[in-house]
């Protein structure tokens, strides 16, 4: 529902979704964690994950049932972040947690992560692999946006490989390697090196060639 497809169709569970809004993809129970999070920092957890379909009493935001609702949203998923702090105060991985919590808390079913590690520590890149772990196994679809070949490798089963807006390749996880990955990203062969396996392209010179090379430390 945010972009709409230059060509071709959308479709979920088989059903043609082109043209959807992003409340009707929400309804149908996908969810979008974006790589820059989408919270109100003034706001608390609880807040910010029933922000739309608040939990109401009177006429007015019933903040204990909220929190009592995300407590134990938190608890079965494992994803744990006390309801009452604000935003603001968390770490960037309890952020990360609330954003996945928000979708979960509207049904999601099929999870869409851009880019999920960018900004987290090692512990909390392994507490996010568990997490989507064990919901694939309750039959959840994760959908993981990511350049980092060695998170490819470890956490999918199947990898779709696009370049230039055209998907270039399709494959078992267990199938391929980091290396062809890398050559479907690019078009060519590549040596694997720097953080997270990221390709660098491969020259070939002329063997009487004379070459100057300069090492260049490797930022993710």
């Amino acid at each position: 529902g945010m972009y709409a497809p230059g060509a071709g169709t959308v479709a979920v569970n088989g059903r043609d979704v082109t043209g959807w809004t992003t409340a009707q993809a929400i309804d149908a129970g996908v969810g979008m964690v974006h790589q820059h999070f989408m919270l109100v920092p003034t706001l608390t957890v609880a807040e910010n994950i029933v922000l739309g379909r608040e939990i109401t009493s009177v006429g007015q935001l019933d903040r204990a049932g909220a929190e009592r609702a995300v407590s134990e949203l938190s608890t079965r998923t494992g994803l744990i972040v006390a309801p009452h702090r604000k935003v603001g105060d968390l770490s960037v991985g309890e952020a990360q947690r609330v954003e996945i919590l928000k979708t979960l808390y509207r049904g999601a079913r099929i999870l869409v992560l851009d880019e999920p590690t960018a900004v987290l520590s090692p512990p909390e890149v392994g507490d996010l692999w568990r997490v989507l772990r064990q919901m694939r196994q309750g039959g959840d679809t994760i959908v993981l946006i990511t350049h980092k070949l060695d998170e490819v490798m470890e956490v999918s089963d199947t990898v779709t490989v696009m370049r230039q807006g055209q998907t270039v390749g399709r494959v078992a996880t267990r199938l391929t390697s980091p290396a062809e990955l890398a050559r479907l990203m690019v078009g060519r062969d590549v040596a694997l090196t720097g953080a997270g396996g990221a390709p660098v392209p491969v020259h070939t010179v002329r063997a009487d060639a004379r070459v100057a090379a300069r090492r260049t430390p490797w930022t993710a």
